[in-house]
């Protein structure tokens, strides 16, 4: 019966499977080692699983964990959500932790400047950026199972109990070498169809990132090389003649290495949309 279990004991279970480790766990509970591994040992006592099985350095959870785990975690995030709801949220004091979903090229873009206002007004607020697949299946699954309290994508996320809003907007630039054998300082709309491209693959759509970014009808594209990372794109447009289209931000954290340039007159309406998904309130949805 839940009487019967020590909701420290999965708090202690719940550190530990995010982090991998009893000593970061312990760090991040502010107890020692030696007390997260007796927690630990209670636990595996009352569900009847070892929970974990040692791997290198680090700890490999059991099957019966990792089930166990998407429950426990959404119970202890409903919990944590229920209290500062009803004692309010106050940034200043608050120690919550937020668990943001997307791909890994938000990374870039999006945390550094949300981390420096994070740290203006809520100093004890942590951040945790999990990298997922924008596929179909994913988004509405890693919310309603809690895994994040939020969701980063490129493209709107259609689901009934899930609201998304669009938070920033860029443009879309084009990335190419700086050796590139035929283009110079300039690029007209005639010379970038002419170009060889690479593209970015998007499963949510079953189609390339850039033909949903885009409400023109356009020529076709040659492309050469097609990927699921942008960053990979990128980094094989520096050292190839491809072309690859990105967000202008993620374009200058690399401009070391690349050139880009963004001045296709003719394709105004290519701009790259940031949304921000998450439940809605009191909604309880299934992936």
């Amino acid at each position: 019966m839940l009487r019967d279990y020590d909701l420290n004991l999965l708090t202690v279970f719940d550190s530990v499977m995010k982090l991998g480790s009893v000593s970061k766990a312990a760090d991040k509970l502010g107890m020692t080692s030696a007390a997260v591994s007796q927690n630990l040992s209670r636990l595996r006592e009352q569900v009847g699983d070892p929970l974990f099985i040692r791997q290198g350095r680090g700890l490999q959870p059991t099957q019966y964990a990792l089930n166990m785990h998407k429950h426990v975690a959404e119970g202890l995030s409903a919990i944590r959500f229920g209290l500062e709801t009803d004692a309010g949220f106050d940034p200043a004091t608050s120690k919550r932790e937020f668990i943001i979903g997307g791909q890994g090229y938000f990374d870039l873009v999006v945390l550094p400047p949300l981390l420096q206002k994070i740290s203006d007004i809520a100093p004890h607020i942590t951040v945790n950026l999990k990298s997922y697949e924008d596929d179909h299946f994913t988004p509405s699954q890693v919310l309603s199972e809690r895994e994040a309290d939020l969701f980063l994508a490129a493209l709107p996320i259609s689901h009934p109990s899930i609201v998304t809003t669009q938070v920033a907007e860029e443009a879309l630039v084009v990335v190419y070498a700086k050796n590139h054998p035929r283009l110079g300082s300039t690029l007209s709309f005639e010379q970038f169809f002419a170009e060889k491209h690479t593209a970015l693959t998007s499963r949510r759509f079953g189609n390339y990132l850039f033909s949903s970014l885009v409400d023109q009808v356009l020529p076709a594209r040659r492309v050469h090389y097609q990927s699921e990372s942008m960053l990979n794109l990128m980094a094989t447009a520096s050292v190839t003649d491809l072309l690859c289209f990105t967000p202008k931000r993620l374009a200058i954290c690399g401009r070391r290495n690349w050139v880009y340039r963004s001045n296709l007159c003719r394709l105004k309406s290519a701009r790259f949309r940031l949304l921000c998904a998450g439940i809605k309130p009191n909604s309880k949805i299934k992936g």
